[in-house]
This record gives structure tokens, sequence and C-alpha cells, in this order.
């Protein structure tokens, strides 16, 4: 077993709380179906990833 780098951990936070919060989002403004739920929640990771860089 190996612990997570720095970088890594930054991620999961930051992508993490970007889930929950669109979940909460979702409370009032659910997504058209499941498969437009999976597509919002990977852009919102890849987005959150891409600008930590």
């Amino acid at each position: 077993m190996a612990a997570l780098d720095d970088d890594l951990v930054q991620h999961a936070h930051i992508v993490t709380r970007t889930v929950r919060e669109t979940l909460e989002a979702w409370r009032t403004r659910p997504p058209a179906s499941n498969d437009a739920a999976v597509n919002e929640l990977l852009a919102y990771a890849a987005r959150d990833i891409a600008s930590r860089r």
C-alpha cells in the first residue's frame, strides 16, 4: 500500500466537493436522465482536474 501524492489528494477533495454541490443542486433541478447525470458529473470532474494543473 502506498500513500497518495498531494496532487491526487487535492483532486479527490475538489471533485468530492463538486459532486456534493451537484447532488444538492439536483434536489431542485434533477437531471433529465441517468446518462445526463453521469455526463454532467464527469464534465465537472474533468473541469476540476484540468483547472488544478
